[in-house]
């Protein structure tokens, strides 16, 4: 469980490609959602003024939960075992909510117009669809052994 060898099992040796494997990653469209997403983020947070405080507050978080989605996506993306893109994927889902509570925060507090806000909200909606269906690709078979929490399969006794 805690093993971090990096030998195949396969006992293959065929050299890793990354270049490859980040076209593979750019071409899957929750990626792409991912992506537009910390952009529209990013532009949403260039409009906040620098001097307030609660702008400076929100925007380091914004930016981090929208940093932290593709990345997600490209850590479970990186492997085949269930248990580790579940959690990837539970960590997905956790910031992409935290980003949409971070916009009604800003509606409340007034700090950018509705229609920008609605816009991120939008795009949260559609990632959502887009997640929903890469979770069900995952094939659950892959697991080597139980997370040691029980978490996503039961551990073996």
């Amino acid at each position: 469980m805690w093993d971090d060898d990096d030998e195949r099992e396969d006992g293959d040796d065929e050299s890793f490609d990354p270049e490859a494997h980040q076209r593979k990653l750019e071409a899957l469209p929750i990626y792409q959602k991912a992506d537009e997403i910390l952009e529209l983020t990013q532009r949403i947070v260039d409009t906040l003024e620098k001097d307030n405080p609660h702008a400076e507050i929100h925007s380091s978080m914004m930016l981090e939960d929208a940093m932290i989605i593709p990345a997600k996506i490209a850590g479970a993306e990186a492997m085949d075992d269930y248990i580790l893109k579940m959690e990837n994927a539970t960590l997905i889902k956790i910031h992409a909510r935290s980003l949409l509570t971070q916009t009604a925060s800003l509606k409340y507090l007034e700090l950018v117009e509705m229609q920008y806000l609605q816009l991120l909200r939008d795009e949260l909606d559609a990632f959502r669809f887009l997640f929903k269906e890469w979770v069900k690709s995952f094939e659950t078979g892959t697991t080597k052994e139980g997370d040691g929490w029980g978490l996503f399969v039961p551990d073996p006794d």
